[in-house]
């Protein structure tokens, strides 16, 4: 995010941009400014591994995030390396065992997507009126 507000600022005098809180201090920490520019090397920091932490749960905790901020982000042109946090280099890793990730990774991310429609269903089914809770049939 700072990087496009920064490269949107090239081709103008102002920008008026409307964040939510959790990305402001994320982007009031990578905006360094001129001469030095973005910080790329923080921003794109990958940090440590917890140890025993297995390639499973960490593509997990990958799941979890697209879920929640419903990211596609392996759509973008841009990406490479789908497994950053698993290898930095994508042409250490064979093929069978880039398909046994992005396998691992669908299984978690429908597993998860399953549960937040049905978590999702529960609150749109249900309408407060009053101190009652009325349920809404489905038409």
């Amino acid at each position: 995010m700072t990087a496009l507000l920064k490269n949107i600022l090239k081709g103008c005098f102002s920008v008026l941009a409307f964040v939510g809180a959790p990305h402001y201090n994320m982007i009031r920490d990578y905006w360094t400014p001129p001469p030095n520019g973005i910080n790329f090397t923080q921003a794109s920091t990958i940090p440590n591994r917890i140890p025993n932490e297995t390639d499973e749960v960490l593509i997990e905790k990958q799941a979890i995030f697209d879920v929640l901020l419903q990211t596609r982000i392996w759509a973008d042109k841009y990406i490479t390396n789908p497994f950053p946090y698993l290898e930095p280099d994508i042409t250490k890793i064979s093929k069978e065992q880039l398909d046994y990730y992005k396998k691992t990774f669908y299984i978690n991310m429908k597993k998860y997507e399953n549960f937040k429609d049905k978590i999702y269903q529960q609150f749109k089914t249900s309408k407060i009126e009053g101190n009652k809770v009325k349920q809404l049939t489905e038409k």
